[in-house]
């Protein structure tokens, strides 16, 4: 018989110390990112890219977690997880929205597009996915949705103006 290991409340509370920081750090690079995107650079985009992705393993680690904290009381941190990834999913939203929007203005697209596009579809779906989780709801705010569709929106009519680059096949 597997024992199950339990974790302490300050444990948790660490993880989610570090899952704020990993947010500041995020905000900074999507506000980088942009600026850049404008100078035909995907390179501040994937920093930024990079650092949602040390997020979301963080994410994954923080649930396991708080599933089996020993804590009698954790709704405060399910709670405060909860508002850090809500603010993390619509700052990739945002950051993919203004990112995608000086894309959508250029006749020609920067090589490595194709990539980015394909990982972003992916990541707008994922964020639209857990956004409608019921301990997200009371976190989402109607700008949040209403950036969500605008994204979506933008990297499509992106992928129309490129289709060749887009070969599923």
């Amino acid at each position: 018989m597997a024992i199950k290991r339990t974790y302490t409340r300050k444990e948790v509370e660490g993880l989610i110390g570090a899952l704020e920081a990993q947010a500041r750090d995020a905000m900074r690079l999507a506000k980088l990112a942009e600026e850049e995107a404008a100078k035909d650079s995907f390179q501040a985009y994937n920093e930024f890219r990079n650092k949602v992705g040390e997020f979301r393993a963080l994410c994954i680690l923080i649930e396991g977690r708080l599933k089996s904290v020993e804590a009698v009381r954790v709704d405060d941190l399910r709670d405060e997880y909860a508002r850090l990834d809500t603010l993390m999913l619509g700052l990739l939203v945002r950051a993919s929205m203004r990112f995608f929007f000086v894309l959508s203005a250029k006749t020609m697209l920067p090589m490595g597009a194709r990539d980015i596009f394909i990982s972003e579809l992916h990541s707008l779906y994922d964020a639209a996915e857990k956004l409608r989780r019921p301990e997200y709801q009371k976190q989402l705010g109607d700008k949040l949705k209403g950036d969500l569709d605008t994204a979506e929106m933008i990297l499509e009519e992106i992928i129309d103006k490129a289709p060749s680059m887009l070969k599923f096949g």
